[in-house]
């Protein structure tokens, strides 16, 4: 009994065993004690596999825009001449967690005013979010992905890279998007607000480049139907 218990949940462990043979197995050897354990341990198994879950959903949780897994993300470093070089201007630490996320069936982009009501949950929970009421996306610290450093991105890709502070900036996390097929000249006027606060040293003077593309007074009001497509997200 005891090592026909081991092998199911090593076997449970590994992911080698789907649930419903696992449950089979147990069933087989006729054991309803091993089939509690076995049931335990599914359970266990989809409980971390939730808690590893990383979701980008609109406010309260709903709805939800994109997911991925934590574990099929991949360490960054400052040192990396990496094309996404804006990351690490976003982030003080030195290194970072990258998560790819697919956008969620039955959504074709996120229009641009939905933007500054983005919660990055962890299991379920919520990690940061773009709320402007609280302040928790500074608006100067924008980025963009210069195209032409990008190895196999086609020239119409837009991508932004929009970098978070909750908890007090004792959590970092960075929203990497894509502008899909944002007209040349908005998409310029961006790229000339986020280059003159690289060079503006008077923090005063900055412009909030969140703000302009997510408020109904700027992009939103010029560009109603301007969806874009989470990417990744960085810890």
């Amino acid at each position: 009994w005891v090592s026909a218990l081991s092998v199911l949940s090593l076997l449970v462990q590994h992911m080698s065993i789907s649930p419903e043979l696992a449950l089979a197995a147990a069933a087989a050897i006729g054991d309803k004690a091993l089939q509690d354990q076995t049931k335990e341990l599914l359970e266990l198994k989809r409980q971390l596999a939730e808690s590893r879950k990383v979701e980008i959903t609109g406010s309260g949780g709903f709805p939800v825009y994109a997911s991925g897994h934590f574990e099929d993300g991949k360490c960054r470093n400052r040192n990396e001449l990496v094309a996404d070089r804006a990351i690490s201007i976003s982030f003080s630490r030195s290194s970072w967690w990258d998560v790819p996320v697919t956008m969620c069936e039955g959504y074709a982009g996120i229009f641009l005013n939905d933007l500054q009501h983005l919660e990055i949950r962890l299991g379920g929970i919520v990690y940061a979010a773009t709320r402007s009421a609280n302040e928790e996306v500074q608006g100067y610290d924008v980025r963009i992905l210069d195209n032409d450093s990008i190895n196999g991105l086609p020239r119409t890709c837009r991508r932004m890279i929009i970098p978070i502070q909750s908890g007090g900036g004792s959590r970092n996390a960075a929203i990497q998007i894509d502008l899909r097929d944002m007209p040349e000249p908005p998409w310029k006027m961006l790229k000339s607000a986020i280059s003159y606060n690289r060079t503006e040293c008077n923090i005063d003077a900055l412009i909030d480049v969140f703000d302009m593309m997510t408020s109904s007074r700027e992009l939103p009001m010029r560009l109603p139907n301007q969806v874009s497509d989470i990417i990744s997200i960085s810890f």
